[in-house]
């Protein structure tokens, strides 16, 4: 890279420019990740294109996992995750046993931005945010202490409709439809430390059901459409609970009713870290608690080079995290769910790659009117392919399904149902690669994998049910976790594997995900042996606590 070239990469990441651009590769940032492009002189084959990476001012050179090649357009795309904040990277891009290869530099977002101007705001039913800053110094609008925003008679109770603004500190409650929105066509918009409960409105009432509130209504969000897209948009340590009615569960058909936080046909290069989205009521549970759509165009949620991780979700009616659509460069990490019906649902990827990895889930529930027992249950992975709109790699690494005791006098468990399924039989799961994950399911004579179709790679899991597909050097057994940890430790963060547990020290090394591990190999399932425990929610994003286990931070 010339001097000249290095400058402006410089120079666009400290103006907060999204991307860097370099000898045909280009990387796009965001705190902890880089979402890599680079066309190659020459078709790679299956091992993609090799990555390796340094933070500016280091010596070593690490690996990283190949950049997966998209036969399609002849593009080799990935990621690179577990980084830290505000950091150069040089990057290296090549093809084994090929002299040809790119290099640039990238610099991933600082998490403090620069404050122009703060607008301190009290009591009121509403606030229509339309004043923005710049690059240099966005403009602050927080919250007076004590003081709420009491929406009751308003649609929305915070509308931004400006670029570069931070909406911190705001107690949002009862809007007619939406929490906080965010206006087609807005940019770098910052949505944090906010409490947002009591939006909606009413829909209809099944019979036998509760009041069912109206489809995709947002705690928080955007919704683009066909309008010019809002993107880079950062919500962050937000508690978002309880919204004025709830969805309908799978007795009454697909559910429909309120979402915690979504984005519909928006732009990308959006981060939702350490939120709680939230509800203990079955007749107030969300539809997807963080989703968004649309599930059958090339943007869907959360859109490309995008991240969703440390977040807290419990109780929806369908999915806890639905990330369908497009998936370019999509990154979904330390997510713990609880309470839904399935865990994190990619049917379909049209793009990809997707990186599910080091996620927990536990309970899953699908019927409200059938005991656990008779409940049909459903799947931590919903990895559907579509026709029409699909074949975009997916990666499910180091994710945990706990199994929590029966209830009462119910004799089976109360976890998933199935591990990764495709969404029907004609929407198989393809081209897609598992490692180092814990399936336990509920039923050990269900099955883990089904509806599998090509292009897949399963392998190093630990499973206690039925297979449709080759799982190689799987593990066939039940986690033993250490005294405290597994199902007994909740959304506490201590998944841990005993010493003499099926896993570990079993799994498989996978560059740049697992590089610190402990012992003779990396554990199966979300935690490594000996680290700290894992931490979800707004307390972890307090003081750069960092879910991943790095060398970087």
């Amino acid at each position: 890279m010339t001097s000249r070239l290095r400058f402006a990469v410089l120079a666009a990441a400290l103006a907060g420019a999204p991307l860097a651009e370099a000898a045909g590769a280009r990387a796009v940032p965001t705190f902890e990740s880089l979402g890599l492009y680079w066309t190659p002189p020459a078709d790679p084959g299956a091992a993609g294109c090799t990555v390796r990476y340094r933070a500016s001012g280091e010596r070593e050179w690490q690996e990283g996992l190949p950049l997966w090649y998209d036969e399609r357009d002849g593009e080799c795309r990935g990621s690179l995750v577990h980084l830290a904040p505000g950091t150069t990277y040089e990057v290296r891009l090549g093809i084994s046993g090929h002299a040809a290869g790119a290099e640039l530099e990238a610099r991933t977002w600082r998490e403090a931005f620069p404050v122009a101007r703060t607008v301190t705001v009290g009591s009121r039913s509403g606030l229509a945010i339309t004043e923005g800053g710049s690059p240099r110094g966005y403009v602050l609008y927080q919250a007076a202490p004590g003081s709420a925003i009491d929406a009751s008679g308003e649609a929305v109770g915070i509308r931004i409709d400006a670029s570069y603004v931070i909406v911190r500190g705001f107690t949002v409650r009862g809007a007619k439809q939406h929490g906080i929105l965010v206006a087609p066509g807005r940019h770098d918009v910052v949505i944090e430390d906010n409490d947002v409960s009591g939006w909606g409105s009413y829909r209809h009432t099944p019979a036998r059901g509760w009041p069912i509130g109206r489809d995709e209504e947002l705690g928080i969000g955007a919704r683009c459409a066909k309008a010019e897209p809002a993107y880079r948009m950062i919500v962050q340590r937000n508690r978002v609970h309880d919204p004025r009615y709830g969805a309908n569960s799978w007795d009454w058909g697909h559910p429909a009713g309120p979402t915690g936080i979504g984005f519909y046909e928006c732009g990308g290069n959006n981060v939702i870290r350490y939120n709680e989205v939230t509800s203990d009521d079955p007749q107030h549970y969300y539809n997807d608690a963080i989703g968004g759509g649309e599930n059958g165009s090339r943007k869907g949620f959360p859109g490309a080079d995008s991240d969703i991780y440390g977040n807290v979700v419990t109780g929806s009616w369908d999915d806890g995290i639905e990330a369908e659509g497009g998936g370019r460069n999509v990154r979904i990490w330390g997510n713990y769910l609880d309470r839904t019906a399935t865990g994190i649902a990619t049917s379909p990827i049209a793009i990809g790659p997707l990186y599910i990895f080091r996620n927990v889930y536990n309970r899953s529930r699908q019927r409200f009117l059938r005991a656990p027992d008779e409940d049909d249950r459903n799947v931590f992975a919903k990895s559907g392919t579509w026709a029409k709109l699909g074949g975009g790699r997916r990666y499910v690494f180091h994710n945990t399904l706990l199994q929590a005791p029966p209830e009462g006098r119910g004799r089976f468990p109360l976890g998933a149902g199935g591990a990764i399924h495709g969404s029907k039989r004609d929407e198989p799961v393809t081209n897609t690669v598992s490692r180092n994950n814990i399936f336990q399911i509920w039923k050990p004579h269900w099955e883990v994998l089904r509806n599998t179709g090509e292009g897949n790679d399963f392998g190093y899991d630990l499973y206690n049910g039925k297979l449709s597909a080759p799982e190689r050097h799987g593990i066939f057994g039940t986690p033993r976790y250490r005294p405290g940890h597994g199902p007994a430790s909740g959304a506490g963060g201590r998944y841990q594997l005993a010493a003499d547990s099926p896993g570990h020290d079993a799994g498989v090394r996978i560059p740049n995900f697992n590089d610190e591990f402990r012992g003779r190999a990396p554990d199966i399932g979300a935690a490594e042996a000996g680290m700290p425990p894992m931490r979800f929610g707004v307390a972890a994003g307090r003081g750069g606590y960092s879910l991943t286990y790095t060398t970087a931070k």
